[in-house]
């Protein structure tokens, strides 16, 4: 095929990986997520705060149509230089340290800095290469936990590639806990579970039938998605347990906060990176 076609909308920044997965799901080979604050692309209009500028790459004008109408909002579609979508998108990775986690893609030779715990990563159709303010707050709280408390149990709801429950496991948690809603999620994240040698109890179940109770609950979806969860969410975490909440912005702190702090959680100081917020919920020990 000598062209594809690009789809450019911009959508609310916590509306993109919804958004990401929809254009996917109508058959884009490839998504590029552009945020606010970030030089663009020449000739690439900067998203507004905020917001998010997706680029999505098709092989037919067709499927890049169908998937606008899909999206519901103004779209752009233009011919393109025709490229392997599956590979191009990889070129802007690169291997980045968070605490005592460094993460790599899978197609990338680098050692772990002394003293990291090495995360080799391929997200394939999943979300979650590490890169987003989000979860690099998350690897950083989880790294912080599991200092204070080694060895204690996590649950990541959302799991994605599996980054943050692979991370966990080799930072010591006797057990690693991961669900998700989508089964290319899962996959993927079993794939890149067994890319790093480690076990994790994984799968598609419900929430509300993960059994026991964990040290660390970790959820980076949606605000909207948490406050949902949030009486499941608390009861997966253990007395003197923490939950991390993340995937919201600052301006959605409060309508997140008020549903886990009538549960009786203790809200802890928040954690912020540019617009993205994470926040920290302690259960009272009896």
């Amino acid at each position: 095929m000598d062209a594809s076609w690009s789809l450019r909308a911009e959508v609310p920044a916590v509306d993109s990986d919804e958004a990401s997965a929809l254009l996917f799901d109508a058959g884009a080979t490839g998504v590029e997520e552009r945020e606010s604050g970030l030089v663009p692309m020449p000739g690439t209009p900067q998203p507004s705060a905020g917001r998010v500028l997706l680029v999505a790459y098709f092989a037919a004008r067709e499927d890049a149509e169908r998937a606008a109408l899909a999206l519901g909002v103004p779209a752009a579609i233009e011919p393109v230089e025709s490229r392997d979508w599956g590979e191009e998108w990889k070129k802007g990775l690169a291997p980045f340290a968070v605490g005592r986690v460094f993460v790599r893609p899978s197609w990338i030779e680098a050692g772990p800095p002394p003293g990291a715990i090495e995360v080799v990563l391929d997200p394939g159709m999943a979300f979650g290469t590490g890169t987003h303010p989000t979860t690099a707050l998350c690897l950083s709280a989880i790294d912080e936990l599991l200092l204070r408390a080694p060895g204690a149990a996590v649950l990541d709801v959302g799991t994605g590639s599996g980054l943050l429950a692979i991370a966990a496991s080799k930072l010591g948690s006797r057990r690693v806990a991961a669900v998700d809603v989508d089964p290319v999620a899962v996959r993927v994240a079993a794939e890149n579970a067994a890319r790093n040698g480690v076990t994790l109890d994984l799968g598609e179940s419900p929430l509300r039938e993960v059994s026991g109770a964990f040290g660390l609950v970790v959820a980076n979806i949606l605000a909207n998605v948490l406050v949902e969860l949030a009486p499941d969410l608390v009861a997966r975490l253990e007395p003197g347990g923490e939950l991390v909440l993340a995937g919201l912005l600052v301006s959605q702190e409060e309508e997140v906060r008020a549903p886990f702090a009538g549960l009786g959680l203790v809200a802890l100081p928040p954690r912020r990176d540019g617009e993205w917020s994470l926040l920290r919920f302690a259960r009272p020990a009896p």
